[in-house]
């Protein structure tokens, strides 16, 4: 966000913080300060982005709607907003910024600078964002990018611009052997995603950490399907049955990572809270409410995307956009058995051990495995591999013996939610091994464990849900 100036009159911006006034459909360009102009006078600087809004998916209209929260509203001063591609200006728009505390801007595209993004095709527009004051000079002023691009559910598909992509996702946890959870180099943060990439994959869920800003920058740039995730750690606080009490201060941090994250385009879909569990109840518990408060919180920030209100587990509204499972069943037949129900909306749901419900019912929704496979692989061990040393080389199930084998079992996972015409998409556990955890497609430094042509043409066929009316 544009922040209150250290000193009257200068503006500071902290390296990967959002500008101000970006709109839905738009991504801020992380890193080094956008160019600034010194204010006249502390009164006109904006306000905290804390205070903008969001727009609804506008594809239909191939506009953007800038919404340019001020901390003074100047007699005279303007606001301004200026959209460009690499032929020169598309749609420029001002507004007085004397009568509103957020002056709201509208970029209408023209039919013929329509470039939306996707995979395919991350187009990114040039945005630039000014204050003006009464003669017309500009007291401030700051660049960014803009995405245009929808994510729409229609029946059991998630459309983007009015099609179906099959997400092909991978688990990305976001370690580094000498980071932990911070990236040593902005590099390492794009190598990541090409490296996703270059095993076939289009995109990520962000587990269990708030990712870097610069991780989305690239992201957008290089087309990469993201979900948006909250490290909801800590929340198992209570007793048996009444066991996960996650408090108001989880609803307030992620709504702080929405305000933060919400402009860029690479953000498909919205994750509060992963792998939460606790048995039904007749009455309200704690668990109920925070997953509730965090999904409302979300669909408020951003109705432009879809949120799922727990990754895999217990599912506890009813009208959450979309539902799942996670299921790391190794044997590609008994895999395609259980995820067999879907067709006639009975899909695999987790349960508690002894078979209690966790989730109210499914309704419809589309659906997704978002974790699957977790295949062990670990090459200096697998020939000597006992299967008793799992506390420094772990993975779920029964481990292959060759590199052969691990692909023959990808392969048929994979397959199975491929040929499912109301999959619409999936989650591979995992981009890379983290500690003890040997179940990436990559080592924890980054060195490839397989042929990754072999993975990406395994994922590359199109999927049934990708294919009909």
């Amino acid at each position: 966000s544009w922040s209150a100036p250290a000193t009257p009159g200068t503006v500071r911006r902290p390296a990967g913080s959002r500008r101000p006034g970006t709109p839905t459909r738009t991504a801020t360009t992380p890193g080094p300060p956008a160019s600034g102009r010194r204010c006249g006078s502390s009164r006109c600087r904006p306000r905290s982005a804390s205070s903008a809004r969001g727009s609804p998916p506008i594809l239909c209209s191939h506009s953007f709607h800038v919404d340019l929260p001020v901390t003074g509203n100047l007699p005279g001063h303007r606001v301004r907003a200026v959209l460009d591609d690499e032929h020169g200006e598309v749609a420029s728009a001002s507004a007085r910024a004397d009568l509103d505390l957020c002056p709201r801007l509208v970029l209408t595209v023209p039919e013929d600078r329509v470039r939306t993004w996707s995979p395919a095709d991350p187009h990114l527009y040039g945005l630039r964002l000014q204050i003006l004051d009464a003669t017309g000079g500009v007291v401030d002023e700051a660049t960014s990018y803009a995405g245009l691009r929808s994510v729409a559910i229609h029946g059991k598909r998630v459309l983007l611009n009015g099609e179906p992509v099959f997400q092909r996702l991978v688990l990305d946890q976001g370690y580094y052997p000498d980071g932990l959870m911070t990236a040593p180099t902005d590099a390492d943060l794009a190598r990541d995603i090409e490296l996703g990439l270059r095993a076939g994959f289009n995109g990520a869920r962000l587990h269990q950490k708030v990712f870097e800003e610069r991780y989305l920058y690239h992201a957008d740039r290089l087309g990469y399907l993201v979900w948006g995730e909250f490290g909801d750690w800590g929340c198992e606080t209570g007793v048996r049955d009444d066991n996960q009490r996650p408090d108001a201060s989880y609803v307030a941090q992620w709504l702080e990572a929405l305000e933060r994250d919400h402009s860029h385009p690479s953000v498909i879909g919205w994750c509060p809270l992963n792998e939460t569990y606790q048995n039904l109840h007749d009455r309200i518990t704690p668990l109920d409410d925070v997953t509730r408060a965090m999904f409302l919180a979300t669909k408020q920030a951003d109705p432009s995307r879809p949120v799922i209100d727990a990754s895999g587990y217990a599912h506890r509204v009813p009208e959450t956009d979309v539902y799942d499972s996670h299921s790391y069943e190794q044997d590609p037949e008994v895999f395609a058995r259980t995820m067999a129900g879907l067709a006639e909306d009975r899909p695999y749901v987790n349960t508690a051990p002894d078979g209690r419900d966790w989730s109210v019912p499914y309704r419809g929704q589309p659906y997704f495995c978002s974790e699957f496979g977790g295949i062990w692989w670990d090459a200096a061990v697998a020939a000597t591999a006992a299967g008793d040393e799992r506390g420094t080389s772990w993975g779920y199930g029964e481990r292959p013996r060759t590199a052969e084998e691990f692909l023959t079992r990808f392969t048929g996972l994979i397959d199975v939610l491929l040929d499912d015409p109301d999959m619409f998409g999936y989650c591979y556990t995992q981009l890379t091994d983290v500690f003890q955890e040997r179940n990436g497609v990559y080592g924890f430094d980054r060195a490839e464990k397989f042929d990754t042509a072999v993975l990406r043409g395994a994922q590359q066929r199109r999927a049934a849900c990708e294919s009909g009316g």
